[in-house]
């Protein structure tokens, strides 16, 4: 049951952010895109973070599981496939940037200085998960409970 909220919540993530990403390439960020255009984009942002976690399966795993990941992949292979989704994903936000105004949006001196203290503390979180992806780097061969 809990697998199952964690990919609906998933899905319902990255179709989020394919509605947010049509209202700031429409140019109007501050009100949510029309129904047809919200909805392509949706679905084509939640097919890419599919297309780049396919790419990450690729590169990680063994036997039957890579077997379906390489296939549903094709001929570019994991590797190329979880690079050129990452560039796309990298891209993305500097198409939109522009229909932001910095200077319009941005909050006042006192509320920076409340906040910018909250993510300099979750900076060793960052690199605890560095660390984390550097140790279990390797391909997933067998359970690691086993």
């Amino acid at each position: 049951m809990c697998d199952g909220a964690v990919v609906c919540g998933s899905w319902a993530m990255a179709l989020a952010w394919g509605w947010l990403l049509a209202a700031l390439l429409s140019g109007t960020p501050e009100r949510t895109a029309a129904a047809p255009v919200g909805a392509v984009t949706a679905l084509a942002v939640a097919a890419l973070f599919a297309a780049h976690g396919l790419g990450f399966a690729g590169l990680r795993l063994t036997g039957r599981p890579w077997a379906r990941a390489h296939r549903l992949v094709g001929r570019t292979g994991a590797g190329r496939s979880f690079a050129l989704t990452a560039v796309l994903m990298g891209a993305l936000p500097l198409f939109a940037g522009p229909a932001l105004h910095p200077a319009a949006h941005a909050a006042d001196r006192a509320t920076l200085t409340l906040l910018v203290p909250v993510p300099l503390a979750f900076c060793p979180l960052l690199a605890a998960q560095a660390w984390t992806w550097h140790t279990f780097r390797h391909r997933v061969t067998h359970p690691s409970y086993l």
